[in-house]
């Protein structure tokens, strides 16, 4: 009986289709994204205006329908597309390689939700961490006016004039990311680092550094590292990439229903009033509480982990390339074929 490897291409070409697959998308991507604005810009528009002009123009209240069509065009083609398609063409069963034929069990479910929590002093500690490096006060200075920069097309795209904005924000700025980012960087890329490289750890390390600056916030950097690093460890023990979305949803929706709640009828938003700040020690409880969570969820995991690389085997076939599995474990599928 002959068996074959889910695997159809080398781990090189492999990361060359996905990398292929995401410029295709953002070049795609970013043309379509400009439609939803068409109507709200002419020419004279663009014509001998700086950059930074151009933005004040397109980011205002009234194109927050407009700008949130565009930010889902633009994230659809560069993070959930390309991992499809790069999945879709080198593995025989796409949807199992990238996590989404799980089961989701409700105690799982609620740890990830409690972790994402644990996380918030750690995420608030790492960025007082980094506002306190040696930078000088020039560079200090373009960080935040990056930040500013940032929660100022934020303030725009999460408009909650009512609880129907709420809710759209919901989808738009918390649900709609987490699923398109999380198939991309947990999925797509962490899975294909592990299986190459045989060291799940350094495939988290290197996709959290990779997730958070593409994110493009510099004192923003380490923290959006930490949960990419825990979102990636979600991944890494259960291959479940609805658990990641759980926790990445609800990372972003608590951010948003803060802001809702926090911000009166009529009042512009701020997006800073949920950048916190926390002293070092209470990043260092953080830390032990997420591990301490952590301890648990394993427990109550251990008999549904499938990590990622288990379906590369097909009963019966060798797989030296696959991180998971024990030499003893190869040579046990060998025997039962």
């Amino acid at each position: 009986m002959a068996h074959f490897a889910t695997k159809r291409y080398n781990y090189w070409a492999q990361l060359g289709i996905l990398t292929a697959f995401c410029g295709a998308g953002l070049i795609f991507g970013g043309l379509l994204s400009l439609l939803p604005l068409l109507g709200k810009l002419n020419l004279k528009d663009f014509t001998g205006a700086s950059s930074a002009t151009l933005m004040d123009k397109i980011m205002v209240p009234a194109n927050a329908t407009a700008l949130r069509w565009t930010q889902f065009i633009s994230t659809l083609f560069l993070f959930f597309l390309p991992p499809f398609f790069y999945a879709l063409l080198c593995h025989r069963k796409p949807l199992l390689h990238l996590g989404f034929t799980h089961k989701v069990h409700a105690k799982q479910a609620i740890l990830v939700v409690l972790i994402m929590l644990a996380c918030l002093p750690i995420v608030g500690s790492l960025q007082e961490l980094t506002e306190m490096l040696p930078w000088s006060k020039a560079t200090l200075q373009q960080f935040k006016e990056a930040e500013e920069a940032y929660n100022k097309q934020v303030a725009v795209i999460a408009r909650m004039d009512n609880f129907i904005d709420y809710l759209i924000s919901i989808v738009m700025i918390a649900f709609l990311p987490a699923v398109f980012e999380e198939t991309m960087f947990r999925g797509g890329l962490q899975n294909l680092l592990s299986r190459w490289f045989k060291m799940p750890i350094l495939a988290i390390i290197i996709t959290s550094i990779i997730f958070s600056a593409v994110h493009g916030s510099y004192l923003g950097f380490l923290s959006r590292f930490a949960l990419g690093f825990v979102l990636g460890w979600v991944y890494y023990r259960t291959g479940n990439i609805w658990l990641n979305i759980i926790g990445h949803f609800f990372n972003n929706a608590f951010a948003i229903t803060v802001l809702y709640f926090s911000t009166k009828p009529g009042q512009k938003l701020d997006p800073s009033k949920i950048d916190d700040h926390f002293p070092l020690w209470i990043g260092l409880a953080g830390i032990a509480a997420v591990y301490g969570l952590f301890k648990y969820f394993e427990k109550i995991s251990k008999n549904e982990i499938d990590r990622p690389g288990e379906e590369v085997l097909i009963p019966g076939y060798i797989d030296t390339n696959n991180p998971f599995l024990s030499d003893v474990e190869n040579m046990g599928n060998t025997n039962q074929s």
